[in-house]
């Protein structure tokens, strides 16, 4: 598909319809990833009761197995894709994650259930940075965050399809059988991306020797505020979401006596609408705000932060159902408008050699904090909580989490601040 490497060793971009092309294909991959990681959420109920587990052995699979394999395997995986190519990893990645849950439908404890959520965070690792790198060499400046905003829109419907068929597919065929089921569109879009895809989009960089020592990446964003800020950002937003994603349905149906239908049909719709439309709101009006007021635009996101951290913390509190999947979707709108602004600005200032790595680099403090210890804490929690007396304790564990959007909030300042005192300072290249 590619035109042949520009002098260099750079591959030159692709016609505008091959970038799209790419696009449409990491949006269908990131659907997938994110179905697949979520179906455990609404099948939850049903593992717990067959398998006989607490509400911290699934906030364990579910996080820490997850996180632990995530992160650190990210960051090999995505020097692997800076070196030998974004769309070859990500190939692999998307085969391995599929193979992963498909083994999760013949689990038969709490220890063989961990090892296979350790093997699709395996998997998964390459998925993310490896198409982010695509997506920043194959727009412009000024489309990147609407394209990130297009590609974070798979995520909102990934985990909206994967509580919706979650739910359907469960109560129809049992938790086994819908995860041997999910695993089969991951395998035919490997199949497809290999087939269609000859050479990455812009996004591949294989300058030879080009990009640095693994310490010499981290310690660039360690000691950059602005990157170390939107880091930290994402990653406290990152232990709501995540944390969210998982035991949100469980407290729809526990709270709110939803079935696990009702969870597919109502809750996946209101919580992924909301988001969705705020990740494409994020992408369209952030990208102006960029171009024009960086400082500004980080600005926003911190109080669509403190506005996400209000609505989610009510959504958990008030008694009516209906009034609690509005708030929750209020509080999608508000979270997944700062997504693209934030990533958008991470890319803009890391070197374009390391970029899948930083990436990784990025995404391994969110996954740790995050994936690892959102779900798992609120788990936890809810254990503690219950033990102690306390009438709704899923539900008091959710609140106590929204309170990391508060931190979210004040790194996004943070980074705003940062970038006035870069934007007042001659840059040199990055």
């Amino acid at each position: 598909m590619a035109r042949p490497p520009a002098e260099g060793g750079v591959p030159a971009r692709l016609s505008r319809f091959g970038n799209i092309y790419v696009l449409i294909l990491l949006v269908a991959i990131n659907i997938v990833n994110y179905a697949d990681r979520t179906l455990i959420s609404v099948l939850a109920p049903a593992i717990q009761r067959e398998l006989s587990l607490s509400d911290t052995q699934v906030g364990a699979i579910t996080g820490l197995a997850f996180a632990l394999t995530y992160g650190m395997a990210g960051l090999m995986i995505a020097r692997w894709a800076d070196r030998y190519g974004h769309a070859r990893v990500l190939v692999t990645a998307v085969a391995v994650w599929s193979v992963m849950c498909l083994l999760t439908a013949h689990v038969r404890s709490f220890a063989q259930l961990f090892i296979v959520r350790l093997g699709l965070g395996i998997g998964e690792s390459g998925a993310a940075p490896a198409s982010l790198a695509l997506i920043h060499g194959g727009f412009s400046t000024r489309a990147r965050p609407i394209a990130f905003a297009i590609f974070s829109a798979g995520t909102t419907v990934g985990i909206g399809a994967g509580v919706a068929l979650g739910g359907w597919l469960g109560s129809e065929y049992g938790w086994r059988k819908t995860m041997a089921l999910m695993a089969i569109p991951g395998l035919l879009l490997a199949l497809l991306f290999a087939a269609t895809v000859r050479q990455p989009a812009a996004a591949v960089t294989r300058r030879s020797g080009a990009g640095g020592s693994v310490l010499s990446v981290i310690s660039g964003i360690a000691t950059d505020p602005l990157r170390r800020s939107l880091t930290c950002a994402y990653a406290c937003a990152s232990f709501a979401y995540a944390g969210f994603a998982q035991w949100a349905p469980t407290f729809y149906m526990r709270d709110h006596g939803m079935s696990m239908r009702e969870v597919g049909a109502t809750y996946s719709v209101t919580s992924s609408g909301g988001a969705l439309f705020g990740i494409l709101l994020g992408g369209i009006v952030g990208g102006r705000t960029l171009a024009r007021n960086p400082a500004l635009a980080l600005r926003l996101c911190g109080v669509l932060a403190l506005c996400a951290a209000a609505a989610s913390a009510s959504a958990f509190l008030v008694a009516d159902r209906s009034l609690s999947l509005l708030l929750f979707a209020l509080f999608g709108v508000a979270a997944g408008a700062t997504y693209a602004p934030t990533i958008a600005m991470f890319q803009e200032h890391s070197p374009a050699s390391t970029l899948a790595f930083a990436n990784a680099a990025m995404l391994l403090v969110a996954v740790i904090l995050g994936q690892g210890f959102g779900p798992f804490s609120i788990g936890l929690a809810s254990d503690m909580l219950h033990d102690g007396g306390v009438g709704t304790p899923l539900a008091m564990a959710l609140v106590i989490a929204s309170a990391s959007l508060l931190f979210s909030a004040g790194f996004q300042f943070a980074a705003s601040r940062a970038m006035r005192r870069k934007s007042a300072v001659p840059q040199t290249e990055i």
